[in-house]
């Protein structure tokens, strides 16, 4: 018989533990109605967050909890879209309104479409709920919430096919949902680029360096604006080289602030694709007769570049009318006046617009959430605040459109030619006119630009042929948005800090944390009490990643990020 040593001891000892520590994580995954006196419940129920923490009394409390969770996502979820469409129809009614009057027909149908879309979000809270209590019984709790969140969001994805509603009038045509899909999806990737980023500031956790050259952008404090210059490419170009890429609402408030009529529009489009010679000859004479027909100096400077264009290819005149290619863009949408001059006047003008846009977008919110601070002593200055807000976004959107006209004309007077690429090459200037918005809503301008861009690009690569027509029938919004939702269900539940407080707040609402602890909406931020205050019970608290801090400020405050 061999003796017993100290390290045979310990060696046993050591391999006891393992052992007991396997089984209790086989048990804990297990499913909890196989374990004996122990509540089923308690094993797979609970929003990750906060009910980790807590171990319900029983069964049956437990059982209400879960059932509670259930209920109180749908019904809020329904709350929340009736609030939100409800009161986009409702705006869209009083619109409507001024022009037309009110119709039965077109209250019907905001209706419908108020009620669908809140079924839409009641459906994805239903089974996302559902799915996620599903999966954690099917394959133990422990084990599947690194990828749980995931799949339920996907599995709810689908239900974006109850927002279509009806067709105007209740025809009942289904509706397709891109500019949704893709802004949600759009703010899927954000919260990705934000995941890589925390990672890339952790020493802990090398990050590769493909991945980390390929994030360096993002992490700029000026990214949001580089984004807003790349949608300003595929938006502004395809409203003057092709109008009807852009559709619905969103090219009605194009056509309202870039201040010239379709027959401007047509006419650059005209003359940018249009050969020297006889065809630029013909779209200077057309533009004449439909742009000034009271302008006779105006009309007569284009006829004499048209003229110019006729001639022989070989003669002066010729030569002359290629070299004067770059003041065509000014004959044609401002004659007798200097770049520079028409972007002031075009500036000021559109000014008057643009507060008509803004005023009630500030104003609202002021009256509806700030009403008692507005009557009380910091009344006054939380008004003039609310007027800069005015001011800055007003100013914002005059100098976008503005740099919109602008930039084509310094491109060609700078390479000597008016082509469809200048045009193209001239339009990213707009997106500088962001630096001139509030920090705090660059980020939000650039992801809504980016989405109609990206939608844009996408019916222009249909128009050709870039696409086939055999898949454009199918719902690719419905894809898009169960993507999207997965990536951003996932965040929320294992990369909570990546989230800003207002949409960690709203997901809470819903989905359950501190918005069901406190049957309330919060708003404080969410991660900011998880990781503030002590656990429910007594089990260790999750281990916080520090933020590096590189500022130079006085007390270490690292500057701003489009991320943050």
């Amino acid at each position: 018989m061999a003796p017993v040593t100290r390290s045979s001891r310990l060696s046993k000892v050591s391999g006891r533990d393992d052992d007991d520590a396997r089984r209790a994580s086989d048990a804990e995954d297990r499913p909890a109605w196989l374990d004996v006196g122990r509540s089923a419940w308690a094993r797979v129920f609970g929003a990750p967050a906060i009910e980790d923490q807590i171990e319900p009394e029983d069964e049956t409390s437990d059982a209400s909890r879960a059932l509670t969770r259930l209920l109180t996502s749908v019904a809020r979820a329904a709350m929340v879209g009736g609030t939100l469409k409800g009161g986009l129809n409702a705006f869209a009614l009083l619109a409507r309104a001024r022009k037309k009057g009110f119709t039965a027909a077109a209250t019907r149908d905001a209706l419908r479409d108020t009620a669908a879309f809140a079924s839409f979000l009641s459906t994805f809270a239903l089974v996302y709920v559902s799915a996620d209590e599903g999966l954690a019984v099917a394959y133990g709790k422990q084990q599947s919430k690194r990828w749980r969140a995931a799949a339920a969001g996907a599995l709810a994805g689908p239900s974006l096919l109850l927002a279509d509603g009806v067709g105007r009038g209740g025809s009942g045509s289904a509706r397709r949902h891109y500019g949704l899909a893709t802004y949600i999806w759009l703010r899927s990737l954000v919260l990705l680029v934000r995941c890589g980023l925390n990672r890339r500031k952790d020493d802990e956790t090398p990050m590769d360096p493909r991945v980390e050259r390929l994030l360096a952008p993002f992490a700029s404090p000026h990214a949001d604006v580089g984004l807003m210059m790349a949608s300003a490419t595929v938006i502004l170009s395809c409203f003057i080289l092709k109008p009807d890429a852009l559709r619905g609402p969103y090219a009605g408030f194009l056509n309202r602030h870039g201040g010239k009529s379709v027959h401007h529009y047509r006419a650059v489009q005209a003359v940018a694709v249009a050969r020297p010679g006889a065809e630029t000859a013909a779209a200077l004479t057309d533009a004449a007769k439909t742009l000034y027909p009271k302008n006779d100096r105006a009309a007569r400077a284009l006829l004499e570049h048209a003229a110019m264009n006729n001639t022989h290819p070989e003669s002066r005149a010729f030569d002359a009318a290629v070299r004067a290619r770059p003041q065509l863009w000014g004959a044609l949408l401002h004659p007798g006046q200097s770049p520079i001059e028409h972007f002031a006047r075009f500036f000021v003008s559109s000014l008057a617009r643009s507060v008509t846009i803004y005023f009630p977008l500030y104003l609202l919110p002021a009256v509806l959430v700030h009403r008692k601070k507005l009557l009380g002593p910091r009344g006054k200055t939380l008004a003039w605040r609310a007027a800069g807000g005015v001011a800055r976004s007003s100013a914002f959107l005059s100098a976008y459109c503005a740099s919109a006209w602008l930039g084509p004309d310094l491109v060609q007077r700078v390479v000597g030619d008016m082509r469809w690429w200048t045009i193209v090459g001239g339009v990213p200037l707009a997106g500088l006119a962001t630096f001139i918005e509030k920090p705090s809503r660059r980020q939000e301008l650039g992801i809504y630009c980016a989405s109609r861009a990206v939608e844009a690009g996408t019916l222009c690569l249909l128009d050709w042929g870039m696409i086939p027509r055999s898949v454009s029938g199918w719902r690719h919004d419905v894809s898009l948005f169960a993507l999207a939702a997965a990536v951003i269900m996932h965040c929320y539940n294992a990369e909570r800090e990546v989230f800003k407080s207002k949409y960690l707040n709203v997901l809470d609402l819903v989905f359950g944390n501190v918005g069901h602890t406190r049957q309330s909406i919060s708003h404080v931020g969410s991660f900011k009490d998880l990781m503030t205050k002590k656990p429910v019970i007594g089990s260790p608290p999750r281990k916080v990643r520090k933020k590096r801090l590189n500022g130079s400020g006085e007390n270490g405050e690292a500057p701003s990020r489009w991320y943050e």
